[in-house]
């Protein structure tokens, strides 16, 4: 990811989505430990019980200082609803971020 945003960055993941994960059973189980890797950030989710993509999207409302890395079409599309929010993806084995919309000030270069 430091490579793609030429920044040092802080990967988070919220209580909720790591729950979602436990729950996809072994298939998922190198995702898995990849998210309880000790250099990501917990973030504790705010409301019990809810639906991982709920959580996101209403934390990226109130605080719009987070990039969201996810490969989910429908997350994706509730995420581009939101102005200011970039989204990060991997695709043909790189990571990259759409660019977010001129109206909301982004950089032309």
């Amino acid at each position: 990811m430091m490579d793609c945003l030429y920044a040092k960055c802080i990967p988070c993941i919220t209580d909720c989505v790591m729950a979602e994960i436990g729950k996809l059973g072994q298939k998922y189980r190198v995702a898995l430990r990849i998210a309880k890797d000790p250099r990501f950030d917990r973030l504790p989710c705010s409301r019990k019980g809810t639906y991982a993509d709920d959580c996101l999207v209403q934390r990226v409302t109130q605080h719009k200082c987070y990039i969201v890395a996810t490969v989910d079409r429908d997350l994706k599309r509730r995420i581009r609803k939101i102005p200011g929010v970039p989204i990060m993806y991997i695709s043909n084995h790189r990571y990259n971020i759409e660019r977010m919309p001129d109206d909301y000030g982004a950089p032309w270069f």
